[in-house]
């Protein structure tokens, strides 16, 4: 969805309101692809524990989410997979769509420094997990959706200041 998709959906809602979020846009379509973003990231997390565990048939949600717990892939491991997805997904998102930077130049550079970026928010994912999860036994679902909020946080700043600023010859009017 492009900016002016948003702009679209904003039109509905009282001018007071539109105004309001016209102001905020950039941080909306951010939290918009940063949702899908998180949703590829959590489905690869627990579709790769899921996918290596021991379930048996016509297993409940209960004890899928139970089987998960002893799958032969580890929740720092699937943490892993899940940032790689997520990574690749988020690049192309936040380039063309978030911080619409169109073209190619320089595409390599950016895609460094992104993962740059996302390799230390990474970090500390893994780390959270690790920590909360694999040592003190903590709720993986709860503590998941923390330290993806944290990341979420750390990851905008990072794009907005590092990766996809934009010189001044490129702002928009």
């Amino acid at each position: 969805m492009t900016k002016e998709c948003f702009r679209r959906i904003y039109r509905i809602f009282p001018k007071p309101l539109e105004r309001l979020l016209l102001k905020a846009e950039n941080a909306i379509i951010y939290i918009f692809y940063g949702t899908l973003t998180t949703l590829v990231n959590y489905v690869t997390h627990f579709g790769l524990r899921i996918a290596f565990a021991d379930i048996p048939a016509g297993a409940t949600l209960t004890q899928i989410y139970e089987a998960s717990q002893a799958s032969a892939v580890s929740s720092s491991g699937a943490a892993a997979a899940a940032w790689i997805a997520a990574v690749i997904f988020s690049f192309f998102v936040n380039k063309y769509f978030v911080f619409e930077k169109r073209g190619r130049q320089g595409i390599l550079k950016e895609f460094a420094a992104f993962t740059a970026g996302r390799l230390f928010s990474f970090g500390c994912e893994v780390a959270i997990m690790f920590v909360f999860v694999d040592r003190l036994g903590l709720n993986e679902l709860v503590i998941k959706l923390a330290s993806n909020v944290l990341v979420l946080i750390m990851n905008y700043f990072i794009s907005k200041l590092l990766v996809f600023r934009q010189k001044p010859k490129e702002r928009k009017g």
